[in-house]
């Protein structure tokens, strides 16, 4: 044989074996990424149709096609072949899910959130990134692997943003809140969520110091800024931003942020806000000191300072002017073994 037909030979049985090899091969990994872009512009399909259920506005195919930036012929195109598969239902106001689609969509939202709560409290993303990278992972996660990651994290009920995390059941709570935009000046109000879309509408709420569970109320608003009083100091917000922050109705007045070193042996808050940055952030993240995260003051020190702190079932030690960094929203009542 000569030669270079042996090699011809050789190298197109080389690129038959790329090509063909199961489960690596170049046709093998081809075919898995074609499955999952299907799965993800469908699982994004039933999230767009449940989210517009509960706004209480249905999608329809030109809001399918701008929320999935496609064209309407596209966006017709799936909606007929999700319907096929027995997971929406066409009607004249527009779309709804069927109950296998609700489901579908639950689980999805499920996975979303956990992750996003993953990338707060144990990767220490900041808030206004979260996003995106759950919206890439999401797709790809079995049930079991989503399982394995609620119990990892202590089982939360709300997702970094406010949002509660339906259960392995399929259940969801719904939060009643308003938009801040449309608060009433002067009536107090408790931050209950946070829209993450668009990130850049979140990067101004989280610049104006804002946070779940912080208390605010509406001083002055006009079509540009709302300005904002939180019981210590006075922030201002762009009302395309006050738009994505969600309230609700205080039974008191606004009261001065509490700090993590306010509380005494026995008593607990959950932390609303770090206010420091940098080296002293860095560290206290380490800690598992995420907003969201309940914290217990288990006793002092020998000299009062460092006090020891219970949290995620570990104890640490925080100096006060550390403790002072920390915003919390304090319990009345000790949760000791909570955690």
């Amino acid at each position: 044989m000569e030669p270079s037909l042996a090699i011809s030979l050789a190298a197109a049985a080389a690129l038959a074996l790329l090509t063909l090899w199961p489960r690596r091969g170049l046709l093998a990994r081809w075919r898995r990424a074609r499955r999952l872009a299907e799965r993800v512009i469908v699982e994004d399909a039933l999230k767009h149709i449940h989210a517009r259920e509960l706004r209480g506005t249905l999608a329809t195919p030109e809001s399918l096609a701008g929320k999935l930036d496609v064209g309407v012929r596209r966006a017709l195109q799936l909606i007929s072949d999700i319907q096929g598969r027995g997971l929406i239902q066409s009607t004249g106001p527009g779309l709804r899910l069927s109950p296998e689609g609700r489901k579908l969509a639950l689980r999805v939202i499920r996975a979303h959130r956990l992750l996003e709560r993953y990338l707060v409290d144990e990767l220490r993303m900041p808030l206004e990134a979260i996003h995106a990278t759950a919206d890439r992972r999401e797709h790809t996660m079995t049930v079991e692997e989503v399982d394995a990651l609620e119990a990892q994290l202590g089982y939360p009920q709300q997702d970094p943003h406010g949002d509660p995390i339906p259960t392995s059941a399929g259940t969801l709570e719904t939060v009643e809140a308003t938009a801040l935009s449309d608060w009433p000046i002067g009536m107090p109000a408790k931050i209950v969520h946070l829209e993450d879309e668009p990130p850049e509408v979140m990067t101004l709420i989280v610049g104006a110091g804002l946070a779940l569970g912080m208390q605010i109320e509406v001083r002055e608003s006009d079509e540009q800024r709302l300005a904002l009083w939180d019981g210590e100091s006075e922030r201002e917000l762009a009302r395309l931003a006050a738009s994505n922050v969600f309230v609700s109705e205080l039974p008191h007045p606004v009261q001065p942020p509490a700090r993590l070193s306010s509380l005494k042996p026995g008593e607990a808050g959950r932390i609303i806000a770090l206010r420091c940055e940098g080296l002293n952030r860095r560290r206290l993240l380490d800690l598992g000191l995420t907003p969201g995260t309940l914290v217990e003051c288990a006793f002092p020190g020998p000299a009062g300072e460092p006090r020891a702190y219970r949290v995620r079932g570990a104890l640490i030690a925080l100096r006060r002017e550390q403790g002072d960094e920390i915003e919390i929203e304090p319990f009345t009542v000790s949760v000791e073994g909570s955690q």
